[in-house]
């Protein structure tokens, strides 16, 4: 996966200095692109990882960590949206028009409403698999969004691009034969919590003895 990454960040910056006039904007736009990326890897790592070890803490259930983590977002986007929106009457009648604002409150409710049942099954997710395989979900849920990014719009379509696509779709079925053959293995070092059948001479001792 992140091979796969790798080259489709190499096809971005290819075609960046290949196909425009003004590479150097294009680099620098690219290359911010990817420190907010990076970013964005990094804070998701120690989400995933942090909130595994708070849920198996706590012992939350889904609902509770969909609902504490949504509740904890609001504070810091009532905050956010306060310091830096501009929701002045010029800006609100420009992105809320008159004969399209019905539509785009609906579209919003709907929104907010998709957002609570990922945020569930987010959480479900976290607590029945590990850390690595709901990274691994994370990641091959975008390839779709790629594909349609290459059919849709107007994605550059390249060798770069096609095979980092290729290359992610191959690494989740080579993670999910890995993860179907571990969890076939019978697990060994595990002391048993059961009673262990006893041959007819051990059977025989302990009832003299119990007797």
């Amino acid at each position: 996966m992140v091979a796969s990454s790798i080259i489709a960040a190499w096809a971005d910056v290819q075609h960046a200095l290949t196909s425009t006039t003004n590479a150097s904007t294009q680099i620098s736009t690219l290359n911010a692109g990817y420190v907010w990326m990076m970013a964005n890897c990094l804070c998701t790592a120690f989400y995933s990882l942090y909130m595994r070890k708070r849920i198996k803490l706590t012992n939350f259930k889904d609902f509770d960590t969909m609902f504490y983590n949504n509740l904890l977002s609001i504070p810091v986007l009532i905050v956010a949206t306060l310091l830096i929106e501009d929701w002045s009457a010029e800006n609100i009648a420009r992105n809320f028009p008159i004969a399209s604002r019905t539509n785009i409150l609906i579209a919003m409710v709907l929104s907010g409403l998709s957002s609570v049942f990922i945020s569930y099954t987010s959480a479900w997710c976290m607590r029945v698999t590990s850390s690595t395989t709901y990274s691994m979900v994370g990641a091959l849920n975008k390839l779709p969004i790629a594909v349609s990014g290459l059919i849709f719009f107007d994605a550059p379509v390249t060798l770069g691009s096609v095979s980092a696509i290729a290359i992610g779709f191959v690494s989740g079925i080579v993670y999910s034969v890995a993860k179907f053959k571990q969890n076939a293995k019978p697990k060994t070092g595990i002391l048993p919590t059961t009673n262990i059948p006893l041959s007819a001479s051990s059977q025989s001792m302990r009832d003299s003895l119990r007797s």
